[in-house]
């Protein structure tokens, strides 16, 4: 939008009170289209840069501002009810300026502080205008509203044609947008857009760009975690979900473990086992096949990185797994086992999150406690011993990592005393006297058996 076109539209609005012109309206529906992220038809031969927007970044910063001035001075014009009156062009604009909004949501390669900034400013006029507090009211419906209705199904259409499995490489931005308004519906308002949302997903997982499948993992983690359990069920979209996962498990990039891992236990949590958490269902199941991929593939990884991820997500897995774990107990503890002989000299990040995958052991699966108690207890002293030697040798006290290693060590310990006494007691039996490590290490095993 030109200087002039712009001066010219505002002078219009001035003067025009609580009426807009037609020419007005047209005037803001060619700024706003005009002001979307082109296509990038270099997108289908390799991930768009920065570089292919420089054209674009040239001017999205004055089109926004000049767009920005002119809804200030529509909402000076006009109430909300008179806006709303006419629900045909209010629904088009404030669809239209929701995805250009969404479009510059976040810091990407087509946007800037200045783009956000206006994006930000846009929206809150937009919720102004449409007599709302929050763009996720916009989007759901007001039902204290008489006549109210929702622009998330209106604005996925709209967005539709750009994010067709052909197309959607060349609109990177139509993507950002899409997740940001996918964010934006919480339960229960997201399961009539099941259907709508689902697909989408998928073809953004289905890429062989890491940052698009990250994209597809959350997406498909907030669909599955804001819809029923029911409805997961319906046209097998659980077990749709389920399949496009999997074969990520296969790869080894440490930036997309956590985020599949997390979306894995999400999937699992509402398609395998009954309505009630607890159900006593112990077959196998879903769970396992993940177990044994996953514990697989730990066992073999000498790549630093990809260990901590590996490490960092078995935690929430073994306890969304449950009583399950129990037929993994050996394999489990062994790679426990060799995860902290490493940690306990330099990866101290790897040593917490293994000391907590043992403590989800310890109280999933107490019962197998006793017959692995030599396991347990070896692994947890050779560990404090290599932690406390530190301390004697260099002389300085422990840091906040280390004495947070220092404080699961010693619940893990406890654990194991408390479950299997008459084990530890007979394996421990001269560890009081003859082992007097350090001041530490003493210290904690007065506690472990006082």
């Amino acid at each position: 939008m030109g200087d002039t076109v712009l001066l010219d539209t505002l002078e219009i609005l001035r003067k025009s009170g609580n009426k807009i012109p037609e020419q007005v309206w047209e005037t803001v529906e060619d700024a706003i289209l005009g002001a979307f992220v082109p296509q990038m038809t270099v997108g289908n031969e390799r991930p768009c840069e920065e570089s292919d927007f420089k054209q674009y970044l040239l001017n999205i910063g004055s089109k926004l501002k000049a767009i920005a001035l002119i809804f200030q001075q529509i909402v000076q014009n006009l109430g909300c009810d008179e806006f709303h009156s006419n629900k045909q062009i209010s629904k088009n604009h404030a669809v239209h300026l929701l995805i250009l909004c969404g479009e510059h949501s976040i810091d990407d390669k087509w946007t800037t502080k200045e783009t956000i900034k206006y994006s930000e400013e846009l929206l809150s006029l937009l919720c102004k205008l449409w007599c709302c507090k929050s763009v996720s009211l916009m989007l759901i419906g007001d039902e204290s509203r008489q006549e109210y209705f929702g622009l998330f199904s209106v604005a996925l259409l709209s967005l539709r044609p750009k994010l067709e499995k052909n197309t959607w490489k060349t609109y990177p931005a139509a993507v950002s947008c899409y997740q940001w308004l996918l964010f934006q519906v919480k339960s229960p308002h997201l399961s009539p857009h099941l259907s709508s949302v689902l697909p989408t997903a998928l073809i953004i997982l289905d890429d062989f760009v890491l940052d698009n499948r990250i994209c597809g993992i959350k997406c498909l983690n907030h669909i599955t975690d804001n819809v029923t359990r029911t409805e997961l069920g319906w046209s097998g979209h659980g077990d749709v979900i389920y399949k496009a996962l999997e074969p990520l498990l296969y790869q080894r990039e440490a930036a997309i473990i956590q985020p599949l891992v997390s979306c894995l236990i999400t999937v699992l949590g509402k398609v395998e086992g009954g309505y009630i958490r607890d159900e006593p269902n112990y077959q196998w199941s879903r769970y396992d096949d993940v177990l044994e991929k996953l514990l697989q593939t730990m066992e073999m990884e000498d790549s630093l990185a990809l260990r901590l991820a590996y490490i960092t997500s078995l935690p929430p897995l073994l306890a969304a797994a449950g009583l399950r774990i129990c037929r993994w107990s050996k394999r489990l503890l062994h790679v426990c086992g060799c995860y902290l002989e490493v940690a306990g000299h330099s990866q101290q990040k790897e040593a917490q999150h293994t000391l907590l995958a043992v403590q989800v052991f310890l109280h999933q699966c107490w019962p197998l406690v006793p017959a692995h108690s030599q396991i347990l207890l070896e692994m947890l002293l050779r560990l404090l011993c290599d932690i406390t030697y530190k301390e004697e040798t260099t002389g300085r006290e422990l840091d906040a990592e280390e004495q947070h290693i220092l404080n699961l060590i010693e619940d893990c310990l406890v654990l194991v005393v408390k479950i299997a006494p008459e084990q530890s007691k007979m394996l421990c039996l001269d560890l009081k006297n003859r082992a007097r490590f350090n001041r530490i290490f003493e210290t904690v095993i007065d506690k472990v058996f006082e």
